[in-house]
This record gives C-alpha cells, sequence and structure tokens, in this order.
C-alpha cells in the first residue's frame, strides 16, 4: 500500500531542486525556436516553426519519468490569415516502474477556421494502481487497511480518435466523432491455487457528436472569451466493443483579462465526464491529470467524475511567468451516489516559460496537493482549453 509521506517536509527538497531545473532547461529548449525565427522569411504565414523538447517528470505511482516531444506550427494554406496555425506532435516517455507511451497528435485548422479537424494515436504499457474499497472490514484492520487495499495493475493499450468539426454560426461548431480502443489489463493478484494473474481485455469502439462554442482570442493562450463544449459518444458492441454505453463530457471554461492589459488572467471551468450503461474497468475515469491536479495515485476512480475549478495566470518577467489554482470534485459510479461522494479539494501552484512566442506556446511545471495525494506535472500548454 502507498505510502502518503509528509508534503511539505520530505518533499521540499525534491520540488525547489525540480524547479531550478526547469529553470536552466527552459532557456535551453527554446533555443532552436529562436534560430528559426531568426531565419524565417519576413512572410509568417510561410513559416514553420519546430520545436523539440526533454520533458522530465515525477509522479508517486509512475516514479521518475523522462520523455521528448516534437511538434511543429504551420499555417496549412498561406493565404489564410483567419486559421490557427495548424499542429503536428510527437512524444515518447518511459518511466521507472516501465511504464512507456508514445503518441502522435495532428491538429488542421482549415478554410478560414471554418473546419477543424484532430487526430490522435497512441500505444502504451501503464503500470498503474487501483484502491479496493473494503468497508465491512473490522475495525482495527479497516484503520490499518485504511478501509480498503491497493491493487496494482498493467494495462497495455493502443488507441485512435478522430474528432472532425464544421463551423455552423459564429463561433459554433458541430461534427462527429470515432474512437477506437483496445486494452488488456492484468491485475497483480496472484491466484493462490494457480500462481496465475487474472486479466481482463476491453475494446472500446465508438461514434458519436460533439458541439464547441469557442470564442476565445487565441487557441493556445486566451486571455478573453469562453470555450463550452459538449461530446457524446456511444460504444457499442455492433462496431466492436466489448459492451455497450454512452459517455458524455462537457466543460465549460471563461477567460477573463483582469487588468486588460494581457498580463493577469483569470480562469474559470466547470467539467464533468460521465459514463452511463456496462462501462468496462478501462473505460472508467479516475480524479487528476488537469481535473483535478495533486491527485497522482489513482485512488479516486469511477464512471462519473464532476469538477469545478479556477486559475490564476501571471505574467512574471519576459517569456516567465506563473500559476496558482484551487479546485474542488469527485469520482461516482451513478449521479445519485453524489450526496455521499468525498469532497475532493486541489490546491496548487506553477512555473510557466514561453517557449514559443509567436504561437503563444508555454511550457512549465505544476506542483498539486489533493486530500492525502499530491502530484508534480511538466506540462506543454496550457489547461482547460483542449
Amino acid at each position: 500500500m502507498p505510502v502518503v509521506l509528509p508534503f511539505f517536509t520530505r518533499f521540499k527538497f525534491l520540488i525547489v531542486r525540480w524547479m531550478l531545473s526547469l529553470c536552466l532547461v527552459l532557456p535551453w529548449a527554446s533555443t532552436p525556436v529562436q534560430a528559426q525565427v531568426k531565419r524565417a522569411p519576413k512572410d509568417s504565414t510561410k513559416k514553420v516553426t519546430f520545436a523539440a523538447i526533454p520533458m522530465p517528470n515525477y509522479n508517486r505511482s509512475f516514479g521518475f519519468m523522462l520523455g521528448v516531444m516534437g511538434s511543429m506550427y504551420y499555417k496549412v494554406s498561406p493565404k489564410d490569415t483567419l486559421s490557427p496555425s495548424s499542429s503536428t506532435m510527437l512524444m515518447g516517455m518511459y518511466s521507472t516502474s516501465k511504464t512507456y507511451m508514445a503518441l502522435g497528435v495532428q491538429q488542421f485548422y482549415l478554410r478560414e477556421d471554418r473546419w477543424r479537424l484532430k487526430l490522435v494515436g497512441g500505444t502504451g504499457e501503464i503500470f498503474f494502481q487501483y484502491f479496493q474499497g473494503l468497508p465491512n472490514l473490522p475495525p482495527p484492520v479497516g484503520e490499518v487497511y485504511d478501509g480498503g487495499i491497493w491493487v496494482d495493475f498493467t494495462t497495455n493499450t493502443q488507441f485512435l480518435v478522430l474528432d472532425a468539426r464544421r463551423r455552423v454560426l459564429p463561433k459554433l461548431y458541430v461534427g462527429g466523432l470515432f474512437n477506437a480502443q483496445w486494452a488488456t489489463t492484468v491485475y497483480d493478484i496472484e491466484n493462490p491455487l494457480t500462481g496465475e494473474l487474472p486479466s481482463k481485455s476491453a475494446n472500446m469502439m465508438s461514434v458519436g457528436y460533439s458541439m464547441l462554442y469557442d470564442s476565445r482570442d487565441n487557441v493556445n493562450y486566451p486571455t478573453n472569451g469562453y470555450f463550452i463544449q459538449f461530446k457524446n459518444s456511444f460504444i457499442r458492441e455492433a462496431l466492436g466493443a466489448t459492451s455497450d454505453y454512452n459517455q458524455y463530457e462537457i466543460a465549460a471554461n471563461n477567460f477573463w483579462d483582469i487588468k486588460k492589459n494581457s498580463n493577469t488572467i483569470l480562469v474559470s471551468r466547470i467539467y464533468a465526464n460521465i459514463a452511463d450503461g456496462d462501462v468496462p474497468f478501462q473505460g472508467q475515469n479516475f480524479i487528476g491529470r488537469d481535473d483535478l491536479r495533486g491527485y497522482s495515485q489513482g485512488k479516486y476512480r469511477g464512471d462519473q467524475v464532476y469538477a469545478i475549478q479556477a486559475e490564476l495566470r501571471q505574467h512574471l518577467y519576459k517569456r516567465f511567468g506563473m500559476v496558482a489554482f484551487l479546485g474542488v470534485g469527485t469520482a461516482v459510479d451513478q449521479l445519485q451516489d453524489l450526496s455521499e461522494a468525498p469532497v475532493l479539494p486541489s490546491v496548487g501552484a506553477g512555473l510557466r516559460y514561453r517557449m514559443i512566442p509567436s504561437e503563444k506556446i508555454n511550457i512549465g511545471l505544476d506542483v498539486g496537493v489533493g486530500r492525502e495525494d499530491w502530484s508534480l506535472t511538466f506540462r506543454i500548454g496550457e489547461t482547460f482549453g483542449r
């Protein structure tokens, strides 16, 4: 069972060291970009901007991670001055727990931003854990095991996602979704008779639709506007899935330029990810990542996740900035369980560096604290707009 370590004592040196490392890495990581911008032709619409950065990271479950990301930003049509820059990104990472992931993301903005196409594909093997609650344990045993036990598992997965949207009204996009994921999970619970480890496979094939209202002034680093989207996917056996269920994802984000100078931005967010039906283990949601930062162990998971958050983004000096965030959320299996669900707070701060000024691409480091948990995350791009 993982041991919850005091955050501000044992890990104080670790976080300071990572902050200092980030300050040293960031200027080096932007050097190729600066050189590219300097050599670029005067017509910036014809420019292709490249960036490649190392991605050191630490996670309480995965351990130390090292990866690399390469990306390029460009205009598909040099004459199109209204579309944001399209992008191609490749990323790979490996951790001390033997977790690995390879990922590719292609984002197109086409025809004066009338079309938005996104293709994501990847493969990986994830060594993680979940918390199995055992509420009927005798009190002495229950206290020792915190009401349950931790179960380690390994999931090998491959996935492909296609999201195509068309602008139908000013700022409003409607489109279709396709998702295919293959996953096999092996649980570290040895059968005492055979010595075998139980496993379970799941195929999650879905089609669906999405709606997006996007009035942001910039897709990478907004200072004003709304980003509100709704996605509804239908996972069906007829498409090759293991079971039938529905998934609903709702995200409402507001960006407010407090001082009207793009230096102090307040972001608010309401988020819900709801699965309903015969949901496999691999299709469940869990608290963590962007919703909510501060949770890295995977203890709180369920078919449904709800979160409310706010983040303050402050420019500091030249390319440097910082963020501070707080929020609250929970994870349940059914909506009627909300009244008895644990309240999960999240609070933290992070450092930012403007890696690609022309595209307003930031990289940085976030430290989040949750309920008996914490997280340390190296990130490319901002939260609440993906």
